[in-house]
This record gives structure tokens, sequence and C-alpha cells, in this order.
């Protein structure tokens, strides 16, 4: 039959103490639980327990002060006291057998570990009812002499329970040991499976240390930089590195410009904190991002800017503007006739005076200046404006353009345009949509001007 007994657990961790009683409980043993030592020598006289099971380290009365307590009182000294000690010092041993104690635990401790000693305990127990020979043993251990109260019994337990804990050590040491080992040869597997997928890779990878050397570059480096792998590695490198994404602008051999974007991460490299790129060649996309960009704000036939373009370019040109304090001016030019011209001779026809009157605006304006197809047959400029410039003498350089073009005779009929102007306000700056909106307006109040004053000399000529 299974022997159970009282258990007092003396244990300043509140969390410890819990742990500890919920376990002998769950075995059927009898559990108190006190916080410090003064308060387990008062419990174990009230209730006299089987088995102490006490901390060493404790405010107002540490394990070793109890346990000698517990051994010089006639009424509690065959208490079984046993203590839970980390076991580091040689010392403690010394310690514990000075103060009578009659077993020891490591913390932290294996559960089965625990029971198993509990239960050895109170087998021990039972067969020495009979009594033991108190003995006095003086010992020089540290340099010091130690006088051990402890009686053979006692000392045989102590000393096993020793010689168990240290067993158990030295196996879970080696079983550490053996897990270490485990563990370095994954690492090292892993390692080699790493440089083995990056030796593979299509991008480039390149590892920089902390001095901005190259400690490891794989083989599709190469192709990415012109160079080869013993050129690059243990050599500055080339690109600031951050940590984050950016694209990078690569002069090969040749003169040839290749656009890569790089990802740039911490990592470690034999220990050493290092910054790990990835390199990938995106020039063709690149490329073909920035010409979409252009079609999207280019008007295919005249290779002007579109109404997107100039909307979108236009904000920067008024903070431009803004900046230098320079009056912006918005021309709004349509083409007169345009209609007639396009129903009579053809679309195609339409088409080359449209680029012909792309021409004339490139040659009047600067290059700075912005210039777009907005509409048909309808352009408009957003041009900075000098300190002695105006918009008459803009409007006479437009219109004396495009009399040399007609006294060229470059078409078979004459060119007109209408044309509007208006002016951003330095003190109150305009957005794009209302400069447009008013050079519009005036450009239709002169199309009507000249439109009555063709009504007039047609009735003047019947």
């Amino acid at each position: 039959m299974e022997m159970k007994g009282k258990i007092l657990i003396v244990e300043d961790s509140l969390t410890q103490a819990m742990r500890l009683q919920f376990l002998l409980q769950q075995n059927g043993y009898v559990v108190r639980v006190a916080s410090d030592g003064v308060k387990g020598l008062a419990a174990a006289k009230a209730e006299k327990p089987t088995i102490i099971i006490t901390d060493v380290m404790m405010p107002e009365m540490d394990g070793y002060e109890l346990c000698t307590r517990i051994k010089q009182d006639v009424t509690l000294k065959d208490i079984h006291v046993v203590l839970l000690t980390s076991l580091s010092d040689p010392r403690d041993v010394i310690r514990g057998l000075q103060c009578g104690a009659d077993n020891f635990l490591t913390k932290p401790y294996d559960n089965e570990q625990l029971l198993r000693r509990v239960h050895h305990i109170l087998v021990n127990m039972e067969m020495r009812k009979e009594g033991n020979a108190q003995m006095s043993v003086e010992v020089f251990f540290g340099g010091q002499r130690h006088t051990l109260t402890s009686d053979r019994v006692q000392i045989i337990d102590l000393l096993l329970s020793t010689f168990e804990l240290a067993v158990l050590q030295s196996t879970h040491l080696e079983k550490v040991s053996a897990d270490y080992r485990n563990a370095l040869e994954d690492v090292k597997r892993a390692e080699a499976n790493l440089r083995t997928l990056m030796d593979m890779n299509g991008d480039a990878i390149v590892v920089v240390d902390g001095r901005q050397l190259v400690r490891y570059v794989n083989p599709a480096a190469e192709g990415i930089f012109g160079r080869r792998v013993d050129e690059i590695l243990h050599k500055p490198f080339d690109f600031p590195i951050e940590v984050g994404q950016q694209e990078i602008t690569i002069k090969c051999a040749g003169g040839q410009r290749l656009i890569a974007d790089m990802r740039v991460v911490n990592s470690k490299w034999d220990g050493e904190d290092v910054r790990l790129a990835t390199i990938r060649d995106i020039t063709e996309t690149a490329m073909l991002r920035e010409r979409l960009q252009t079609e999207s704000i280019t008007d295919s036939l005249t290779g002007l800017y579109n109404r997107r373009g100039l909307m979108t370019l236009g904000e920067n040109q008024l903070k431009l503007a803004s900046r230098m304090k320079k009056r912006i001016v918005c021309l709004f030019v349509d083409l007169d006739g345009f209609k007639i011209i396009n129903d009579m001779l053809g679309h195609e026809e339409g088409d080359k005076v449209l680029r012909d009157v792309a021409q004339i605006l490139k040659k009047v304006f600067r290059e700075t200046d912005l210039i777009a197809r907005v509409g048909g047959d309808e352009f408009a400029v957003l041009a900075l404006m000098s300190g002695t410039e105006s918009a008459d003498e803009l409007i006479a350089r437009l219109q004396e353009t495009i009399a040399q073009y007609n006294v060229n005779g470059c078409r078979p009929y004459p060119l007109s345009m209408s044309i509007g102007t208006k002016f951003g306000d330095l003190e109150a700056p305009s957005s794009i949509t209302k400069l447009m909106s008013g050079a519009d307006k005036r450009m239709y109040e002169q199309k009507s001007v000249k439109k009555c004053a063709c009504e007039e000399a047609n009735s003047a000529a019947e």
C-alpha cells in the first residue's frame, strides 16, 4: 500500500509554492504552504508534518536556519527536511550537513524526480523507525573546520541525494551537449543549403559588412555588374547599402546603363552583423514604365503634351513661378476653319495641319514652356514671363511666325488662329483650370470678333 504523508512547503515565491502544492496534491499528499522560515516554523509547531520542503533563500529566516531550528526542537527533529537549492557551490552540501538537512532537491526540479524523491523518503522513514545513532563529525573543507551534527543515516541520505542530483545533472548536461551538437550540425546544413540557394539564385546576391566591403557575391552578380566575382569580392561596394528598397543605375562596360531593383535587409554572416542585398535587373521594365509614363502625358499625333500632361506638369510650373516671383501666362490657341479643312480635304490633311501648328508653337516658345494639344484643334501654352515681356509681344511673335508660314506657301490655304491669354496673379495664385478657362474665354471673344468682321466684309462685297 502506497504511503502518503503530510508535507509543509516553505517557499517565498507564490508561483513556485502553488506549482509544488498542486503537483503534490494531485498525487495524494496533504499539503500546506508557508511563505518564509518564521511562518514555516510556526506552521510545523502548530501541526507537525511528515516532510518539510523548504527553499534556501528566503527573507526573515532562510532554509538553513529553519532546518537548524527544526532539528534542535525535540518535538520536531524527526521531521524529514528537504532543501531546495541550486547546489551550484560544494559548500551547499556542508551547510546542509551542518544544519541537519535530510535531503537535497535542485532548482529547477523535474516533477517526476521530485515525486520519486518524496516517495523514497517516506519508504526510508518507515524502514528506520527503530532509530539512528547520533554522532558528531568534524571535517576540514574550503579552508575551514566544520562540525557536522547529522546522524549517520542523515549523512548517507544527504550524500546519496547529492550523488543522485550530480548524476541527473551529468545526464542533463550530456543531453544538452548532444542537443547542441545536433543543433550545430543542423545550422551547418542550413548554412550550406542557404549558400547553395544563393549560388543558384538568378538574382545577384551581395553580402556587405560594416566596413562596406563585399563578403560574399553569387555568380549571378557577374551578369549584373559586368565583372568577375573575384573582382567584386573583398572590394568596397559601389552603392549606399541602406535597409529597404531602391532603384540603382549600374554603368556597365561599353557605357551601357542597367537599371536594377535592390532590396537590403540586416543579416548575420559568420557571426557578424552584415547587410544582405538582392539585386534584380529591371532595365526592360523600367524603360517600359518610362515609355508608358511619357505616352500617358503625350499627344501621339503632334508629340506635344496632352491635356493630362499639361494639368500634371502645369502644377509644378505654377509652383516654380510662385517660388521665383515670376508672372505666368496661359495662351489658348484655336485653329480657325479647321472643320472646313477636314471636311473638304480629309482627315489626313487635317492631321498634317495640326502637326504644322505644333512646330510653329515650338518655334515661338521656349523649351521650358509647356505646350500641349488639349483638344481636336485646340492648343494651350503655359509660359513664364520675363520682367519686360508682355502678352501682346508673345501674340505678335506667334502671328508673325504664322504669317511667314503662309508666305512660304507650306499649304495651299492660309492658316489662321484665334488666341486668348490669361495671367496668373502673384498675390493670389490661380489653378491651371482657372487659367485655361480664362484664356479660353478670351480666345472665343477674339474668334467672335473675327467672325463679325468676316460677315461685315462679305456684306460689303455683295
